[in-house]
């Protein structure tokens, strides 16, 4: 059985993480997230995906005297689900895997439009250039050689500055944050359960300077003693969580099984969606409701002050 490790480890030495971008006659071009694992050996490609799919092909021989290669691809919702358990694992990709669930979340959160024949329409030209920056960002982390300076600030200084505030980020939640799966019941017996993160402190700009890069909710905190200074609250919920946690995953110690476990409530319920009865929503299976309990049971248990109980 392949494990996650190893093939992070197979990735970094023979993988390609890209945004391929698919030019369409007279239409918009698409750009899908793709990723190849190569190798002559078809057996260790089989293996893998065995365990973790995608699309097994052959791709011939770069020379005559040289073996034939495989290549194991992944594209678009699998290879996105394949890189949300690989980046706390990457390496030596790791940016390229940050980038591309990135901008797979942003795909998650724009709704695109069909023509009567099902196609889909041209997209906006402030959409274009968004995924046009993102397949040059992709293309430049893939680059052999050093990266070519542009005018003005430097796409490496623009990355190097959110790396490092990602990197801080991390560091104020591990210190700082709270990560919480809160229940609450409506008056029709629902279950509903969400996804919280909330950082506090009495420095409001170092917030507000949070806040304007990863968004959030600001909120006021009374001082709980007279004569403290008065704090401020940043919270994420439910839709804003992913796209922060796919940010500072990578450089998350202590909460980083707590992110693993809110990433896993985010995609269940993007997976499970809520149906109507008549003006209300309908009641989740028992299964689905069991499933999310579990979940904030386990969060509750990382966020336990004390040691775990111990049972017989």
């Amino acid at each position: 059985m392949v494990s996650i490790e190893y093939l992070a480890g197979f990735m970094d030495g023979e993988g390609y993480l890209a945004l391929a971008r698919i030019r369409r006659r007279r239409r918009s071009p698409e750009y899908c997230l793709r990723l190849c694992a190569y190798n002559t050996d078809r057996r260790v490609l089989v293996s893998i995906r065995r365990r973790w799919g995608g699309s097994l092909s052959a791709v011939g021989q770069r020379r005559p005297a040289w073996k034939p290669s495989y290549a194991l691809i992944w594209t678009n919702a699998a290879a996105a689900k394949l890189l949300k358990m690989l980046v706390r694992h990457l390496r030596v990709k790791s940016k390229q895997a940050v980038a591309l669930l990135e901008f797979n979340a942003h795909l998650q959160a724009c709704r695109r439009s069909r023509d009567s024949g099902g196609h889909l329409l041209p997209l906006s030209e402030a959409e274009l250039e968004f995924r046009a920056r993102f397949h040059n960002r992709l293309a430049r982390l893939n680059m052999k050689g050093k990266a070519v300076r542009g005018s003005g600030t430097s796409p490496n200084a623009r990355l190097d500055r959110r790396r490092r505030l990602s990197k801080y980020l991390a560091g104020f939640i591990d210190a700082e944050g709270c990560l919480m799966i809160p229940k609450s019941t409506d008056s029709n017996g629902n279950s509903q359960y969400r996804a919280r993160i909330s950082i506090g402190n009495t420095d409001k700009p170092v917030l507000e300077e949070i806040r304007g890069r990863f968004g959030g909710i600001m909120t006021n905190q009374p001082s709980a003693r007279v004569g403290w200074r008065h704090a401020y609250q940043l919270i994420w919920s439910d839709g804003m969580v992913e796209r922060l946690l796919l940010s500072v995953l990578p450089y998350l110690i202590v909460k980083r099984r707590h992110a693993m476990v809110m990433l896993a409530l985010v995609d269940h319920k993007k997976a499970t969606r809520q149906g109507r009865a008549a003006s209300e929503f309908a009641r989740h299976p028992r299964k689905v409701i069991a499933f999310r309990e579990n979940l904030r049971q386990r969060m509750k248990a990382l966020n336990a002050k004390g040691p775990p109980a111990i049972s017989n």
